[in-house]
């Protein structure tokens, strides 16, 4: 006797079999990634990378030739970059002794030609002697008969020695004055000597190795200021709608978790010769205290900005086409896009708010296929115009 199933059985399970198939079916249909079209503010943004740079950047040259020898917190050598100098503050020193030898002579020589300007001039004593011989003849003339040539020899004679009493006087200063400007410029040559910060900052490079012959005019040391500004890069066909006073948001790669404000200050007139990209100077809004020179990072330059606007993910656009998944299955649509970034785009017409747009692998979904949707967070990034 055949034994047939029950009513019962059957009513349990087809429902089963029904929802297993399902199951699998909707278990193999292609997982879109997708993020919503919301509300928000659209900007339009000129994209450029930033660079932290010092104000100031010295570089330290030797003024003479010899062997150099380095300060005792330069010594370290290359340990040394990176730490705090004043000015006038002593790196290094450039040992030349021919110059040390000239300097001591000329100190000896002026010396002794001040101790020989304390003696008597060569013609004070002949002059004294001519003075008092014609003292005499003034006298005789008055009580006798002198021939009136004596007293005019004796009065030409005074005249002469005077005048070259003062020759010699001109002769001894002008002697001391020479020795005077030899001392002086050899003091400064020695002076030269000296290698010091010309200004308050940090020491950011050594080229000098102690106890080795430098040349004048070898780079030896280079200092930067402490204060550090912003200098950003923007491509050609963007640096036209850049102006003075645009507000900009930087991210700087050392500090991710943070977003900076910042103003355009100026925008150099010529493109670098090799990147053909511009230069714009940036006044950062309360930079951070450990903000060093060589960070970098990216800019968006606000040039427009529209509030309340209806936004879609630029991944989900295809030039002015967008695949959404409406009640499990792709849809396309045909948009019209306003304000554009690397993030969002300003959505004109053709999508709605709260639409799922497909983000990912577009190619992989045709209109009318079925699809799962998943939604996923996307990451701030730069934004271009």
């Amino acid at each position: 006797m055949k034994l047939l199933p029950s009513k019962k059985f059957l009513w349990v399970i087809v429902p089963a079999l029904l929802v297993l198939i399902a199951l699998g079916y909707f278990a193999f249909l292609p997982i879109a990634e997708v993020a919503p079209v919301q509300r928000g503010t659209a900007i339009a943004a000129v994209y450029g990378t930033v660079r932290i740079e010092p104000i100031n950047v010295v570089r330290v040259r030797a003024q003479n030739t010899g062997f150099i020898r380095l300060a005792d917190p330069i010594a370290a050598g290359r340990a040394a970059i990176g730490r705090s100098v004043q000015k006038g503050e002593l790196f290094a020193t450039i040992a030349d002794e021919a110059t040390a030898r000239q300097l001591q002579q000329a100190g000896a020589d002026l010396q002794a030609a001040h101790e020989r300007a304390e003696l008597p001039l060569p013609s004070t004593e002949p002059l004294r002697v001519a003075e008092d011989s014609l003292k005499r003849v003034e006298r005789l003339t008055s009580i006798s008969n002198v021939p009136a040539v004596e007293y005019e020899k004796s009065k030409s004679e005074v005249t002469r020695l005077r005048g070259q009493l003062e020759t010699e006087r001109i002769e001894r200063d002008r002697g001391l004055e020479s020795l005077r400007g030899a001392l002086t410029k050899l003091e400064s040559q020695m002076k030269n000597s000296e290698i010091r910060s010309p200004i308050d900052g940090l020491l950011t490079g050594i080229k000098a190795i102690d106890s080795e012959l430098v040349s004048e005019g070898n780079e030896l040391f280079t200092v930067s200021s402490r204060k550090n500004f912003v200098r950003g890069e923007v491509n050609e066909e963007d640096v036209g709608e850049v102006k003075i006073g645009m507000s900009a948001t930087l991210q700087v790669y050392a500090f991710r978790s943070q977003q900076f404000t910042a103003k355009v200050s100026a925008v150099l007139p010529a493109a670098d010769p090799d990147t053909q990209r511009y230069t714009v100077m940036l006044d950062l809004e309360n930079p951070p205290e450990n903000l060093l020179a060589g960070m970098t990072g990216e800019m968006n330059i606000i040039t427009g900005r529209h509030e309340n606007a209806l936004l879609a993910p630029t991944r989900g656009l295809l030039v002015d086409q967008a695949l959404v998944v409406q009640n499990g299955v792709v849809q396309a649509r045909t948009v019209k896009i306003g304000y554009r970034t690397l993030d969002n785009a300003e959505v004109l017409d053709g999508l709605n708010e709260g639409e799922q747009v497909i983000v990912a692998d577009q190619d992989l979904f045709r209109p009318g296929q079925p699809a799962r949707q998943r939604m996923v967070a996307l990451s701030a990034g730069a934004g271009k115009r």
